[in-house]
């Protein structure tokens, strides 16, 4: 069976290229849409003279090669590259006459396409990249984009959701170097720290520092400095913080024994969770709890 150096199955490809999915209608509102996608296999010199006024189109170049001519440049593009169209750019590209490529490519619009184009490394003056990503997953993702064509709602929002891969896994490739080594997105300090913050919140119990940096895509000593330099405390200070208010909540409003709250939190050792209870209060988790029922006993009473 017929296979490139990636393991790709060009007999599989070629009973499937050249097939043009048509536009496709849109009821999900303008955020961001798929317009239409495709298989292509082209045939030596095959050109195309792109001017569309609305969408981008990106292609995964799966093999061959063929040039791509810019406002400001001729590029020359392989297998193994990703390589962008932008809406109101009029751009020409043409496959090789020896060695001509085959590609897979959607198109889409709507307000975050110029975003999510930037996240995935497309800037104003870049229009090719190398995919640090399998090509073939782009083509399997197409090819079942273009096995849902219906007209109905449920098509249409699995047609969307697999062109959000198609976009995630452009993003993937743009955050991969070629050793492997994962880089970090155009996010905000802030928006990191918040995501790791509300991870914190909701996995306090069972978490490390170390699972909440590779939860979020960022290595343990850079969440710190983000940590310190926003809430000005480590994300070690902030976990134990979160399980010392949840474990306060706990011997206020419940009667489950202290060392019960204490795995509750996050902390098989009993004598251990004690110690770091005072040390933040001033008093043990059973001498907390006493003043906490007495202290709403008065309450009652006052009220009565």
């Amino acid at each position: 069976m017929e296979t490139d150096n990636r393991g790709i199955n060009l007999m599989q490809i070629s009973r499937s290229t050249n097939f043009h999915g048509v536009e496709y209608p849109t009821h999900l509102g303008s955020a961001l849409y798929l317009k239409t996608c495709g298989i292509q296999r082209c045939i030596p010199g095959y050109s195309y003279l792109h001017s569309q006024k609305e969408g981008y189109h990106l292609h995964v170049v799966l093999s061959g090669r063929g040039v791509l001519k810019t406002r400001n440049r001729v590029h020359d593009v392989h297998e193994g590259q990703i390589f962008l169209l932008r809406e109101n750019e009029e751009i020409y590209y043409e496959a090789d006459t020896q060695d001509p490529w085959q590609y897979v490519w959607i198109a889409f619009a709507g307000e975050y396409a110029h975003r999510y184009m930037h996240y995935a490394g497309f800037t104003d003056d870049i229009y090719v990249q190398e995919c640090h990503v399998p090509p073939m997953e782009f083509y399997t993702l197409v090819k079942e984009i273009l096995e849902h064509p219906h007209l109905n709602i449920s098509s249409e929002l699995h047609r969307m959701s697999l062109a959000l891969q198609y976009l995630s896994l452009a993003i993937e490739s743009r955050e991969f170097g070629q050793d492997g080594t994962r880089q970090r997105e155009d996010l905000s300090p802030d928006d990191y720290v918040a995501y790791a913050a509300r991870y914190i919140q909701a996995n306090y119990a069972n978490i490390r520092i170390s699972d909440v940096a590779s939860y979020i895509g960022v290595n343990r000593t850079y969440l710190t400095t983000l940590f310190k330099k926003k809430m000005l405390m480590s994300p070690q200070e902030f976990l134990m913080h979160v399980r010392m208010d949840r474990s306060r909540s706990l011997l206020r409003h419940t009667d489950i024994p202290v060392s019960a709250v204490a795995k509750e939190v996050g902390y098989e050792d009993q004598l251990a969770f004690s110690k770091i209870f005072k040390k933040k209060f001033g008093v043990s988790p059973a001498q907390y709890r006493k003043k906490a029922r007495e202290e709403s006993a008065g309450t009652d009473r006052i009220k009565r």
